[in-house]
């Protein structure tokens, strides 16, 4: 029987998490700086050639047993981007829908914290403190 049971094994990512929301707001003309912000540190730098930024992402999927990867590289003159390469085309990019990692990686949640007297002798009411 124990030979049916599997153990749950997590999806592993690897790299630079691409969203296609990011993607959009990329323009030709950009500083380095600018996309450095919208995409975050690239996962290689060629030391050959600074002008050459690479993205990459791999997401292996467990219970699927597959593997979906996205590679972007951006090519810069001077302080501005001038293409990008990879799987996505610049000028098809407003067409793209939502990524897997947009819906997932797409906000910030925000909560109430639950902790509301400070104090390990506030909580067991030997101390009362202030609200």
């Amino acid at each position: 029987m124990t030979g049916c049971i599997r153990p749950y094994q997590p999806d592993i990512q690897q790299g630079n998490i691409i969203n296609n929301s990011d993607l959009r707001e990329i323009r030709y003309g950009m500083t380095k700086q600018e996309v450095l912000f919208i995409l975050g540190t690239p996962m290689v730098i060629d030391p050959f050639n600074e002008q050459r930024w690479d993205y990459f992402y791999s997401k292996r999927h467990q219970a699927k047993n597959q593997t979906s990867q996205r590679l972007i590289t951006a090519l810069f003159d001077g302080n501005k981007l001038v293409k990008l390469e990879g799987d996505v085309d610049l000028a098809n990019v407003q067409l793209l829908e939502p990524s897997t990692e947009d819906k997932q990686h797409g906000g910030t949640v925000i909560t109430k914290p639950t902790q509301r007297e400070k104090g390990l002798l506030n909580r067991l009411g030997i101390i009362k403190g202030k609200q």
